[in-house]
């Protein structure tokens, strides 16, 4: 049997948002964390360094290590602070925009 979890949403708002979601993570949450509206261009350009330009829609999905190319936008670092967290509950990460959303995806359990 599937469980469903909860989802928290939150806007990124640094320490507070990562203080959130790790608590969020512990109780087995999908968390949605609304990014700032300028960061798309910047999300797209360090998730994709090699695009020539950045393209309207971004989805790009994977583990922790995600977390290193969305930390390195400005004003992102603290997102590098939910790796440990991400990694010991084995979620997932997604980033999707031109509405930038970080989604952290907590594994399907069965019964």
């Amino acid at each position: 049997m599937v469980r469903e979890s909860a989802v928290v949403a939150l806007r990124w708002e640094g320490p507070q948002s990562v203080k959130a979601a790790r608590s969020a993570i512990a109780a087995g949450s999908q968390v949605e964390i609304e990014l700032p509206l300028e960061d798309h261009y910047a999300l797209y350009r360090h998730l994709h360094p090699e695009a020539t330009r950045a393209a309207d829609q971004l989805d790009a999905s994977g583990g922790a290590e995600l977390l290193a190319s969305i930390a390195s936008v400005a004003g992102m670092e603290d997102v590098l602070k939910l790796r440990a967290a991400i990694q010991r509950a084995h979620y997932r990460v997604r980033v999707t925009s031109p509405e930038p959303l970080l989604t952290l995806i907590p594994p399907v359990r069965t019964r």
